[in-house]
């Protein structure tokens, strides 16, 4: 009677160890495979943590600098005012003892821009005559070169002088920054 009962449990621990071996180890191994990929997501989840951390420092540090940040937003706008450029050019040129002649704002308003595709600082000439005399001249450009945005006198001609007065033509270029395009979604590296 023990040698049945012997057999029987001997058969059942082979069915139990093929049955394990068969149905439970393929699971088994399921599972470390699903173990391992949430060790992942988790170290992937902390690096991105990280990184959003890292970006929050950071974005605190440029807080501290508004007004830097500010003043060269003004100097190179992304969408230049062409009627406060007009505005600066008139009061500056008033300031300094000159009379404005003739503007030729032609340029700013093309629908291309000067500069290359891809350029990121974006050229924009333009032209003004101006009539006074050679110190008021002067102060005009040290003010126009002092100035926060960023101003360029390409060329300067004296076509014509009466009495100590000369008429100038002036030649310059302003900047803008020329944004990348946006993407949709901002991407996190890993």
């Amino acid at each position: 009677m023990k040698r049945p009962i012997l057999i029987i449990i001997v058969g059942f621990l082979i069915l139990l160890a093929v049955g394990g071996y068969f149905l439970g180890w393929p699971k088994y191994q399921e599972f470390g495979d699903k173990k391992l990929e949430v060790e992942g997501k988790d170290t992937e989840i902390k690096q991105k943590e990280e990184y959003l951390s890292k970006l929050e420092v950071f974005s605190d540090r440029l807080s501290g600098y508004n007004d830097e940040l500010a003043e060269i937003d003004f100097a190179l706008p992304v969408e230049p005012s062409i009627a406060a450029l007009f505005i600066f050019f008139q009061k500056t040129i008033s300031e300094n003892g000159l009379i404005l002649k003739d503007t030729d704002l032609g340029e700013l308003f093309s629908s291309e821009i000067q500069g290359t595709p891809g350029e990121r600082i974006q050229k924009m000439p333009f032209s003004i005559s101006v009539t006074g005399s050679y110190p008021a001249l002067k102060n005009f450009l040290s003010v126009v070169y002092r100035n926060t945005r960023l101003i360029e006198v390409n060329s300067i001609s004296f076509p014509s002088s009466e009495e100590g007065l000369f008429t100038s033509n002036l030649v310059l270029e302003i900047h803008a920054y020329q944004p990348k395009a946006e993407k949709k979604e901002a991407e996190i590296p890993e």
